[in-house]
């Protein structure tokens, strides 16, 4: 059993974990401020006291660098909210209520999958099906005397059918995982070439993937290829930005009038301020 402690500066353990970006963490009742969560090809649980996190693992090899890479350790999130907090009042006020939000390098097929379930679901019901196929085709992996599941790779899930996907709670999103585990199979995505791709270029191909609309499209640019210029919409977004920017418009504005926005106003910064304004609205604060 591998332990690491690690000294961390602007970072919210509990905000990160809890902002909508991630579906395999739990909290733990019987350990204050403590998390257990399967990534990539490993258990972790993790506690923040202070500006020190405490890790502990299944997998002893690569930890610092995987837990590094995972939360993003190596950026300097304290020079980020600071520019972003001159932006105007708005976003001030929400980096204030959530400063030390990250953003999570996750494992992009398991995104990919991921937010294909999340299109019209909520987080507990997507977290059910992404842990229920997991349990199901995943490789087990025994941490403090309990059962773990890796999220499969697209061989494992490759025979699954339809019928076994929707009995995993995914609904009608069945034929599109489905379909994108003998997309990917058949090499419509090279996973070693994806980092290589312009954020246009990727988006595009996300997009050719059925399920994957614009947001969902987004949020796997963003959670999973760290392209922080990215600015998904879904109901808890346009409803920030209708409240606190668009309030003088005649009817709803556009997603495509957000989108425009955001960029102007954002700029390369639009993810990070994303995830603030998103917690904000989500948790009342705004």
């Amino acid at each position: 059993m591998q332990e690491l402690q690690l000294q961390v500066k602007c970072f919210n353990l509990k905000y990160t974990l809890e902002c909508g970006q991630c579906f395999r963490w739990e909290k733990l009742s019987d350990e204050k401020d403590t998390y257990v969560g399967v990534i990539f090809d490993r258990v972790l649980k993790v506690r923040q006291i202070g500006d020190n996190l405490y890790i502990r693992s299944s997998k002893a090899e690569n930890l610092e660098n995987v837990v590094k890479k995972y939360f993003d350790l190596d950026n300097d999130y304290k020079v980020i909210e600071e520019r972003i907090s001159k932006i105007d009042t708005n976003v001030n006020k929400a980096v204030k209520n959530t400063s030390g939000i990250r953003h999570l390098n996750q494992d992009f097929f398991e995104t990919l999958i991921s937010y294909i379930i999340s299109a019209n679901n909520n987080i507990p019901r997507i977290s059910k099906s992404v842990k229920e196929i997991s349990k199901r085709y995943g490789k087990k992996i025994i941490f403090d005397e309990k059962e773990y599941y890796l999220f499969p790779t697209p061989e494992e899930l490759k025979n699954v059918s339809k019928e076994e996907y929707r009995s995993c709670g995914v609904g009608f999103r069945d034929g599109y995982i489905q379909n994108t585990v003998k997309e990917i199979l058949d090499g419509k995505i090279d996973f070693e070439k994806v980092d290589n791709m312009t954020t246009e270029e990727l988006r595009k191909l996300l997009l050719s993937f059925k399920g994957v609309g614009p947001k969902v499209a987004d949020c796997i640019l963003l959670f999973a290829c760290n392209r922080q210029e990215v600015f998904p919409i879904d109901v808890w977004v346009e409803r920030v930005m209708s409240v606190l920017y668009f309030k003088e418009a005649k009817g709803s504005m556009s997603k495509k009038e957000i989108l425009k926005y955001a960029d102007e106003k954002f700029g390369n910064d639009a993810g990070i301020i994303q995830q603030h304004l998103f917690y904000n609205m989500r948790e009342g604060m705004m």
